[in-house]
């Protein structure tokens, strides 16, 4: 491919991809993206994160930036943003998350979250240091909430965890029936639950289609699972910071994310 006079649109991961897991952008990262906005490219973001946040996450890092799309909780929403619009393409069923919660409920050392606007609705008030980190880092001050009394649809639940309980957590999750559901790693800290079909390949369609072009002249960088659909289903850049066993399903590999990963793709293929 000649990504050059190819590629209409860049797509990034958030967190492990353009910043580092301590919420550092490099440099190097930072020249790409000043590079980026003297070319014709559409700029997106893809983040688990909802639209809103996504956008805040980036302006704190980068800067007011000229982005144009954000793909927001792993492919259930898409915001315009020179428009400041959000459309929701397909969300959990209310009655979907009652029964998640359900499922949940006895593993205590996990803790169920979903968001609500600017609030962040948990199932218990966790102790945790690393979950309490993890969403201090994500402004999310965290409010009690009976999932059996959910009574509306939602982008998607999340379940946060501490790595080392991931032992144990595989054992306990992997008699819990999530089969109807998409469900995937977005962080070492946290794996999210959305409905079946929708993932970040369904910001990548939806992108396509506004931008009238084929799915493969979208370039995406990523680095995590819930990454995966996205990358495969456009033309992916696995992140050298990224497990061997992803890298073995993406042909296209670049450097790290604290080092020159993305700027060293975007020259080396004369995108910037």
């Amino acid at each position: 491919m000649n990504y050059k006079n190819e590629i209409r649109a860049i797509v990034f991961d958030y967190d492990g991809t353009l910043i580092d897991f301590s919420y550092h952008a490099s440099d190097r990262t930072r020249e790409a993206l000043e590079l980026l906005k003297d070319k014709e490219y559409k700029i997106c973001l893809a983040s688990g994160r909802p639209c809103f946040l996504a956008l805040k996450a980036f302006y704190d890092v980068f800067g007011v930036y000229p982005l144009d799309y954000i793909s927001g909780c792993n492919g259930t929403e898409f915001m315009d943003v020179r428009k400041n619009e959000t459309v929701f393409i397909n969300p959990l069923a209310k009655e979907d998350v009652v029964r998640i919660g359900k499922e949940f409920q006895d593993i205590e050392y996990l803790t169920l979250g979903i968001y609500e606007g600017e609030r962040f609705l948990v199932n218990r008030m966790s102790e945790n240091p690393v979950i309490l980190e993890w969403m201090k880092a994500r402004w999310l001050i965290p409010e009690l909430y009976d999932y059996s009394m959910n009574d509306r649809e939602r982008s998607k639940v999340m379940v946060l965890n501490d790595p080392k309980d991931r032992e144990k957590e595989e054992i306990q999750v992997k008699d819990i029936d999530l089969d109807k559901y998409n469900h995937a790693f977005s962080s070492p800290y946290c794996y999210e639950i959305t409905p079946k079909g929708v993932d970040k390949a369904s910001g990548i369609r939806h992108l396509a289609d506004l931008l009238q072009c084929d799915t493969r002249q979208i370039l995406s960088f990523g680095d995590m699972e819930n990454d995966l659909p996205m990358l495969l289903n456009s033309t992916g850049v696995i992140m050298g910071n990224a497990s061997e066993e992803l890298k073995e399903l993406i042909p296209l590999h670049t450097g790290s994310v604290g080092k020159e990963g993305i700027y060293a793709f975007l020259k080396q293929n004369h995108l910037i």
